[in-house]
């Protein structure tokens, strides 16, 4: 089966429709979140948000571009995606770490403010970026529509429980660097959360510098977690046609000697998962994501 896939590189958006490859548009324009969905008009959406430049959009299939930032206050994206919490609605993640929802398929923009009153806000920060914090993806867990969760690299775990109106940090062990959340997809309580090394505070130190990155779970909907392991692990996934697999890619550096491992029994133990790869990977494993087809 084949899709029609839609890239975001430095110069602009790209479709992959079978092993034909098209510029789209957007020439100069480094794309660090990307949306795409049929309209069922014979036409695709599609969102590239900007790595600083703002949000773009297209009702064309790429024809055309016009810029979507109504209601957006920052212009630089890390995720855009359907928002588990409202069907019909979109919620994109930037940085610095704030959430934006969209009810117009992107046309226009709400700020879910909430977050901006959490004690902790200004000392989000990136290490790599001046910008306050990256909000990198959402989660919510079945069965509970108005529970919506949010990974910030670094910050901590956000959390909220009225769909987004009022937020919440929750502790992962001792992580603050949190890179992706998602959970089962038939038990609303397991959770998974990816974790980078870096402190909320920069000059932290002590033996919790050991202790942090890897991968943690909850049994209980992110009340407590364990960990598995400390490689820094930016890549965690359960396969949605095969709720008893678990994929995480963990490097033992920042950016170099990644791999991939499964878990068939919820993490407590792994195996390797390179084959047709050279191991260990130049750099490491960013995201996985779910085809269509509900493979990997």
């Amino acid at each position: 089966m084949g899709f029609r896939t839609y890239i975001g590189s430095q110069s602009g958006v790209y479709r992959l429709d079978g092993e034909q490859l098209e510029h789209l548009g957007l020439e100069g324009q480094r794309v660090s979140a990307i949306y795409a969905c049929d309209t069922g008009d014979g036409n695709d959406l599609i969102l590239a948000g900007t790595y600083g430049e703002g949000m773009f959009r297209s009702t064309d299939s790429g024809e055309t571009w016009a810029a979507a930032n109504e209601g957006l206050t920052a212009s630089a994206f890390r995720t855009i995606q359907d928002d588990p919490t409202t069907p019909g609605a979109l919620i994109c993640g930037t940085e610095p770490a704030r959430a934006f929802r969209s009810a117009d398929l992107g046309a226009s923009w709400t700020g879910l403010d909430g977050i901006k009153q959490i004690e902790s806000v200004p000392d989000w920060y990136l290490p790599y970026s001046p910008r306050a914090g990256a909000l990198r993806n959402f989660y919510s867990p079945p069965g509970q529509p108005e529970f919506l969760l949010g990974s910030v690299e670094v910050g901590g775990l956000l959390q909220s429980h009225d769909g987004g109106g009022s937020w919440a940090l929750s502790p992962v062990t001792v992580d603050d660097d949190l890179h992706f959340v998602t959970g089962h997809p038939r038990h609303a309580d397991v959770l998974y959360a990816s974790l980078g090394w870096a402190p909320l505070y920069r000059d932290q130190q002590g033996n919790e510098q050991d202790q942090r990155g890897g991968l943690a779970r909850s049994d209980d909907g992110g009340k407590s977690w364990r960990k598995f392991h400390t490689h820094y692990t930016r890549a965690v996934i359960i396969p949605p046609s095969d709720g008893s697999l678990l994929l995480a890619g963990p490097a033992p550096k920042v950016g170099q000697q990644g791999r991939i491992e499964v878990s068939a029994d919820g993490g407590e133990s792994w195996t390797p998962a390179m084959e047709g790869l050279e191991m260990p990977l130049e750099d490491m494993v960013e995201v996985f994501t779910a085809a269509p087809d509900d493979t990997i």
